[in-house]
C-alpha cells in the first residue's frame, strides 16, 4: 500500500472528493458547494485527496495555523475501511512539524466511542475545556464537539489563540 496526495484544489479528482465529505459529515458540520469554493482561496487551507495507487481512498481537509494543524474533516471512503488506510493517512499528517488537533462528536454512541479509540491510539488526549465547532455560516447553531491534541492537552492560552485563528479564518 503506497499512498499518494493529490491536492484538490482545481483538479478533476474534487467531484469524487466531495461526494465522500457530503456523504460522511452531517450537514451542520459541512459547508455547502460555494461556501467550499470560497475557502479554498485561503492559502492555509488544504484540500488533498489519498490515492492508493491510481484508487481513491480518502480525504482530508485541514488548514495550516501559526503553530497548529487543525484537520477538519477526515474521511476515509467506506469500501476502505478497516483496511489501515486512516491509520497510513494520519500518521502522514503527524509527520508535520505543527502540533495536530482536531474535534470529535461528543461520546454518545459506538461509532463515537470507536472514533475515539482510533485517536488515542495515536496518542490523541481529549482536551477538558468546552468546545464549540466554528460555525460554517452565520446564524447556525452551536455544536459541541470534543477537542483533540496529539500528545498532550493544550494550555488554555494556546487554544484561545487557536481558536481565535479559526474563527479569523471563517470571517467570523
Amino acid at each position: 500500500m503506497t499512498l499518494s496526495i493529490v491536492d484538490l484544489k482545481n483538479n478533476d479528482l474534487f467531484y469524487k472528493a466531495w461526494s465522500l465529505y457530503e456523504t460522511s459529515f452531517p450537514s451542520i458540520e459541512r459547508r455547502s458547494l460555494e461556501e467550499q469554493k470560497q475557502i479554498q482561496n485561503d492559502s492555509r487551507y488544504k484540500m488533498h485527496a489519498y490515492l492508493d495507487d491510481k484508487t481513491f481512498v480518502g480525504i482530508v481537509f485541514y488548514w495550516d495555523f501559526d503553530k497548529f494543524r487543525f484537520i477538519e474533516h477526515f474521511a476515509v471512503d467506506l469500501g476502505f475501511r478497516g483496511k489501515s488506510y486512516g491509520s497510513k493517512i494520519l500518521n502522514s499528517l503527524l509527520s508535520s512539524h505543527k502540533e495536530v488537533v482536531l474535534e470529535i462528536e461528543l461520546i454518545n454512541d459506538e461509532i463515537s466511542k470507536k472514533r475515539l479509540r482510533f485517536y488515542e491510539k495515536f496518542d490523541f488526549k481529549v482536551n477538558d475545556f468546552k468546545h464549540y465547532q466554528v460555525p460554517f455560516r452565520q446564524k447556525q447553531e452551536s455544536l459541541e464537539l470534543l477537542f483533540l491534541s496529539h500528545k498532550r492537552v493544550l494550555t488554555n492560552e494556546e487554544y484561545e489563540e487557536l481558536y481565535t485563528q479559526m474563527k479569523a479564518s471563517l470571517g467570523i
